[in-house]
């Protein structure tokens, strides 16, 4: 499993600002100083990471919190009845609760320990946006996996119309050590 950094368009810009301003050359300090600077920035970027987490709406956060518990039923309550769910890296389509139910139930059997953390998102009108890492372990895959990905929620007042996720499944297979071609058994 690869492990990825996720740098927020503010973030980069500190980070090339500090770059540009020599804040990133090697330190000079001595080594109990410099110890207690990367401290300092560990804390910074965790309190940073942290914050944006936060400040992911709420129905994005709970999407995520949906997909981890063991009833499927509620990641469907958060839909409308007639609502389309759009995975967009295996190009399929399922529709109203009873097809998010059926989605979701078929991701958990195939995906042991399937968790999807937030690490951003923001929220429009009628639409929300939700950044995050979604991992787990593939059956029969010799290890998990964890990759970043984006779900574009549609909104009807406080209910979820429709939702596209967007991952890159050849990423997910290598992670897990599996050929590009694989397919669940059976397919």
């Amino acid at each position: 499993m690869r492990t990825r950094i996720f740098v927020s368009g503010l973030a980069a810009a500190a980070a090339v600002a500090a770059f540009i301003a020599g804040a990133t050359a090697p330190s000079t300090a001595a080594p109990k100083e410099a110890t207690a600077q990367a401290g300092t920035q560990q804390v910074v970027g965790h309190a940073q990471q942290s914050s944006k987490r936060d400040q992911a709406p709420a129905i994005a956060r709970r999407w995520a919190a949906a997909w981890t518990t063991t009833d499927t039923r509620d990641l469907a309550r958060l839909y409308t009845k007639d609502a389309v769910y759009t995975d967009r890296a295996l190009n399929l389509v399922f529709r109203g609760r009873e097809g998010v139910t059926e989605w979701e139930t078929g991701s958990h059997q195939l995906v042991g320990d399937l968790a999807f953390e937030v690490t951003g998102g923001f929220r429009g009108r009628d639409e929300a946006v939700v950044e995050g890492v979604f991992s787990g372990h593939i059956a029969g895959a010799p290890r998990p996996f964890a990759v970043p990905a984006v779900t574009v929620l549609r909104l009807r007042g406080n209910l979820i119309r429709s939702s596209d996720d967007y991952y890159n499944r050849g990423e997910i297979l290598s992670d897990s050590g599996l050929p590009a071609d694989w397919t669940p058994t059976g397919n």
